[in-house]
């Protein structure tokens, strides 16, 4: 029997004193003026006969007495191992960039937490000893079938952009050939859902070489952190579990205190020590390096779009199919079903749109990263939009691992979050519900915003880019008007993204010009000027999606395959999704005068009349867009919701 007892967490003097109404020390009389705002500093406060006991309530932790469940929660080892049963090892699957994102994308409909087990064991932890480890050595046996879980460890917690300047430590030791890891202090601490014990863990480590004392740059390592028995490894060291409510795995803080390594265990591309004890690295520098450790990265990138489109089309589907079923007892039209609201059109069928474009984008990612690989396994797959060669690291690596893919991968992310999280919001409580899934959905792909590389910084790194090269670039004074200008002709927005695109460059590097002449430089240079780098990069990702569309669009001339939408939808379809990404950004797009308020206006009837004219395809589309809906199914789709929903749950009767 589980016993539970409580442990009293005293507040701090802050909260106390918060509580009781007392001002915080240094803090004056509020004025007048100050209380008629509403800033009465005993405005929120708990009154004082009730407070301490209320701070005291509020406080408590429960404890119980056994230990955490998420310590001893192996489930997704577990099911990981079976998947395994039923596929090629780790690094052949790595190699397979079709089955691997079409696996990846079935795990994600299913479980998005398994999928984040999933991608990081085969893409980023048996992927880096794919395309960095020394061929022959066997050190990935363990891996090939999950008798071993993988993870990958990059992120240091104590620092922003911690990959630009990691501190973990693996210093090579000649008299025994070994590497010694270490974490130099807590602000070093790794991340990693590695909280679970009782069965074999190992992870990629991306550690700081140092041989006799001399920064070697940053490599990869792979690291046991539990032996087979599932017992922590020597000098590993593990937190107590931190929870993640968006993707609920066993995560924990991870420290390495001298952990001794075989020479084999270094995944060193190429590189050597030789006999004289000097670090021979083929890339040529400590960025190149970085870059050549992190270009695992590209598979991800490569991939993720196609699990993220997946999620997406399934809450469009979803969320489409309850609205078409659901009536609406709103006093203006009683009994109306909910889809004759234009409102509740444009969020339900613009997520069917949307849901098109990620489609479009996925496939588009997987070309690039296959073409690339076709012709030299893990090279630059930046297409043509952004300068050769790789670029120079500023805000973060990832621009110049692979400005093209980390584009995709910042697009999808919050295309796929925005999606789900307006589904979620047009579906009521129902949305809310675990059972109907748009929960997990939303919370991988905001969880994804900053996992797999910051999408914030790599939108921030190709504005920089985009804005050095119209720098460089003779000074234009104007970009021509902008045809066709019918928002509902799916030509338009491709054209309208590119001018946008082209006119906030020329802004931008004329106001870097400008400043640059002064003597600015670095910091003092790029500060005031971030938001428009951010917003150039997000113009840029725009349009590589809008041209990942019209090429979808283009084909389907010659046979789009049974997968995608009827040819007579197709070109509505994708009008209905540049116009929802062109009233999303109608602010920049009025600030940058490539729109005019009058057409802005007549958004909201260039709307309406899409809506209208895909209404008879709007079965085939759903159909189309997700055609494995009989798998890892929801209430939520079901023709008859509330009979669906009382089906799936179980029910409790009173005996008496």
């Amino acid at each position: 029997m589980n016993t539970e007892h409580r442990r009293f967490i005293a507040p701090g003097p802050a909260v106390l004193n918060a509580a009781r109404g007392a001002a915080p020390p240094g803090a004056g009389a509020p004025g007048a003026g100050a209380t008629a705002a509403g800033l009465s500093a005993d405005a929120g406060r708990v009154p004082p006969p009730y407070a301490t006991e209320v701070m005291k309530a509020l406080f408590e932790e429960w404890i119980a007495a056994e230990p955490d469940p998420l310590s001893r929660d192996t489930s997704a080892h577990l099911r990981l191992r079976r998947l395994a049963e039923v596929l090629p090892p780790a690094t052949e699957l790595f190699a397979d960039t079709a089955l691997l994102s079409s696996v990846g994308a079935a795990t994600a409909l299913a479980d998005p937490a398994l999928y984040q087990t999933f991608l990081s064991h085969y893409i980023l932890c048996a992927g880096s000893v794919a395309l960095l480890g020394e061929p022959g050595t066997g050190i990935a046996d363990d891996l090939a079938h999950v008798r071993a879980k993988g993870s990958f460890m990059v992120t240091e917690v104590g620092d922003a952009s911690s990959h630009l300047g990691i501190r973990t430590v693996a210093e090579f030791d000649p008299s025994t050939l070994e590497f010694v890891l270490h974490t130099p202090d807590d602000r070093a601490a790794k991340f990693s859902s590695v909280a679970a014990l009782g069965l074999p863990q190992q992870a990629v480590v991306c550690a700081r070489v140092s041989v006799d004392g001399r920064d070697g740059g940053v490599f990869s390592f792979l690291v046991d952190i539990t032996d087979e028995r599932g017992a922590m490894a020597p000098g590993v060291e593990l937190s107590s579990p931190l929870a993640v409510q968006a993707l609920p795995l066993p995560y924990a803080l991870v420290r390495f205190r001298r952990v001794r390594l075989p020479y084999q265990r270094w995944l060193r591309d190429g590189a050597e020590i030789d006999d004289s004890g000097v670090l021979r690295d083929p890339t040529g520098g400590q960025d190149a390096r970085l870059q050549r450790t992190l270009s695992v990265g590209q598979a991800l990138w490569a991939t993720l779009p196609t699990a993220l489109a997946a999620m997406g089309a399934r809450s469009a589907v979803l969320g489409w199919r309850f609205s078409a079923s659901r009536r609406s007892h709103g006093r203006l039209a009683p009994q109306a079903p909910v889809l004759v609201y234009r409102t509740q059109q444009h969020a339900v069928v613009g997520a069917l749109a949307e849901a098109f474009g990620l489609r479009c984008v996925a496939e588009a990612a997987r070309g690039l990263w296959s073409a690339a690989a076709g012709v030299g396994g893990a090279a630059q797959s930046t297409p043509q939009l952004v300068p050769q060669p790789a670029p120079k690291m500023a805000f973060s690596p990832w621009a110049a691992v692979d400005s093209g893919l980390a584009l995709y991968k910042a697009l999808t992310t919050r295309a796929t979050a925005r999606l789900v999280g307006e589904c979620q919001h047009r579906c009521g409580v129902s949305g809310q519900f675990a059972i109907n899934r748009l929960p997990g959905y939303l919370g991988f792909a905001h969880a994804f915003d900053s996992a797999g590389g910051d999408s914030t910084l790599i939108l921030l790194d190709a504005g920089r880019l985009l804005a050095e090269q119209a720098e460089q670039a003779e000074p234009v004074e104007a970009v021509e008007q902008v045809e066709p200008v019918d928002p509902t002709d799916p030509d338009w927005w491709p054209a309208i993204a590119a001018a946008l695109t082209a006119r906030l460059a020329v802004r931008l590097g004329a106001d870097l010009r400008r400043r640059r002449a002064t003597g600015a430089s670095g910091l003092e240079l790029w500060n005031p000027l971030l938001d428009q780098a951010v917003q150039l990069g997000e113009a840029q990702a725009q349009l590589l999606a809008a041209n990942a569309v019209a090429q979808a669009v283009a084909g389907a001339g010659a046979g789009a395959g049974a997968a995608a939408p009827p040819p007579p939808a197709l070109g509505d379809l994708a009008a209905l999704y540049g116009l929802g990404q062109a009233r999303r950004l109608s602010g920049p797009l009025l600030a940058a005068e490539v729109l005019d308020p009058a057409t802005v206006r007549h958004f909201p009837e260039a709307l309406d009349q899409l809506c209208d004219r895909l209404a008879p395809h709007l079965p085939a589309i759903a159909e189309a867009l997700d055609p494995d809906q009989g798998q890892a199914t929801a209430p939520l789709g079901a023709s008859d919701y509330p009979a669906a929903l009382v089906a799936a749950l179980t029910w409790h009767r009173s005996t008496s």
